[in-house]
């Protein structure tokens, strides 16, 4: 199959949009939006998300680290937008906050976890990362943003 055929058929795949944050404030901060996220296991408490390997911060994904995930709101279209182009920009002029580990995160989110990466698989184009939710820092009411057809859908 075609990698134009693949990816357009995929898009028919409605999905919620995050944006994975790791860093810290003496190190630099860095974060990606990202779409191929899912629950992993309830005991224990996992999730997955996949990255690029072309990533320009792939490494800082590493077994141990500490990464927050923040599922976005609807109101975070921009925030979505930023966070998946210049790597250079995405930092300047947003806001956020930090948490007790010092990790950055978006306080609008619908759901912020704190996770520690378990495992990290190559496969294909990607690296499937793995990680174990420690702890949810920050919970709103709203509606998701959701992805579908290869732009924003509004519920």
């Amino acid at each position: 199959m075609e990698k134009k055929e693949f990816k357009n058929n995929l898009s028919k795949f409605a999905t919620g949009i995050t944006i994975v944050t790791l860093g810290n404030s003496n190190k630099g901060f860095y974060g990606c939006t990202m779409n191929s996220f899912t629950s992993l296991s309830l005991n224990p408490a996992q999730i997955l998300f996949c990255v690029d390997f072309r990533n320009s911060f792939i490494k800082e994904f590493k077994k141990g680290a500490l990464v927050n995930i923040n599922i976005l709101s609807d109101k975070q279209k921009e925030l979505s937008n930023k966070f998946s182009s210049n790597p250079e920009l995405r930092w300047k002029d947003t806001k956020f906050k930090t948490s007790e580990s010092d990790l950055p995160y978006f306080i609008n989110s619908l759901v912020v976890m704190e996770c520690v990466i378990e495992k990290k698989i190559l496969s294909g184009d990607h690296w499937v990362i793995i990680c174990n939710s420690r702890k949810i820092i920050s919970k709103k009411k709203g509606k998701p943003l959701v992805y579908f057809d290869s732009k924003y859908l509004q519920l």
